[in-house]
This record gives structure tokens, sequence and C-alpha cells, in this order.
């Protein structure tokens, strides 16, 4: 009797853990980061689409098709890479985010970092300082002191005031 019990809680246990280790989506262990966002006016215009791009290394790992009133993405991402978000619309500036997940931490848990942005129509930028819209608008980088990844505000504000949106 003694011995079934213990069998039956071994089983039950073992069972358990198999259920949970299957119900965490992307439950990657180098998966560092969870980054979603919301492109304010994908669906406008006259092409109501909007590309959302991932790449690493300069290749593209992931697409997303917003489209339908859709108007989020989601990315996972993992520890010690450099990623691009590259997000495009037709007649609008084309928007690189960049993010490094580089971490020093051995033992790290799951950050997740929240963001939002509006396309550009073409016809805002001067012609002269499109240039600029060459260099990512954004970089978002782990931050040991605060344990969160982090946009660089000064960064953007700086690009900002170059771009002069008309």
């Amino acid at each position: 009797m003694k011995n079934s019990l213990i069998s039956f809680l071994l089983s039950f246990f073992f069972l358990l853990s198999c259920l949970k280790a299957n119900s965490v989506p992307n439950s990657d262990s180098t998966t560092c980061l969870e980054i979603d966002g919301i492109i304010l006016n994908a669906n406008e215009g006259s092409e109501k689409t909007c590309t959302v791009e991932l790449l690493c290394f300069n290749k593209v790992v992931e697409t997303i098709q917003l489209q339908n009133n859709k108007k989020k993405l989601k990315f996972y991402l993992r520890k010690d890479v450099a990623y691009t978000i590259r997000i495009t619309k037709k007649d609008h500036i084309t928007k690189l985010i960049c993010i490094d997940t580089r971490m020093k931490l051995t033992d790290y848990e799951r950050y997740y970092f929240s963001f939002e942005t509006r396309m550009i129509p073409e016809t805002m930028i001067e012609k002269e300082h499109r240039d600029f819209m060459d260099f990512p608008v954004a970089l978002i980088y782990y931050d040991a002191r605060k344990n969160e990844f982090v946009h660089d505000k000064e960064y953007s504000k700086r690009l900002n005031k170059e771009i002069a949106i008309k």
C-alpha cells in the first residue's frame, strides 16, 4: 500500500512538471526579453498594411504583417544578441529600433518592454533631413542599475532635433 502511494505521488508530480513545462509559450531558456509594440496608425492611409521585421545580424528572422485593424506586435528576444526592428509602411519613413540584449547576469529572468509609435508620412520630412532616417529612431538596452530594459531617450531626443518635421 505504501509503495503504491509513493508511486502514485511520484507519477502525479512528474505529470504536473511535464504539463507546466509545456504550458509556457516560447519557454526557450535563452529568451530574456519579450518586447511588444503598437503602431498607432498601422492601418491608415491608402495602403492599410504595415510590415514589421525582426532582424538579427542583418537577416530577417521574423515578419509580422499588420492589417485588418491589427496594430500590435510581439517578439521574443534571446540574451546577448543585437536585434533591429524595421517598421515599413507605403509612403511613410521606415523606422528602425535597435535592441541590445547583452546582460552580465548569468542567472536572469524574462524581462518585458513595451512601446508605441506612429509612422511618419514622407511628406512631413524635409528632403535634406531624410538621411537621418537611416539611423535608428530608438535604442533599447539592459540597464544593470535599474535591472530593466530601457529606452535611451537622450539619443532619440537628439535625433528628433535633427530631423526637422514640417
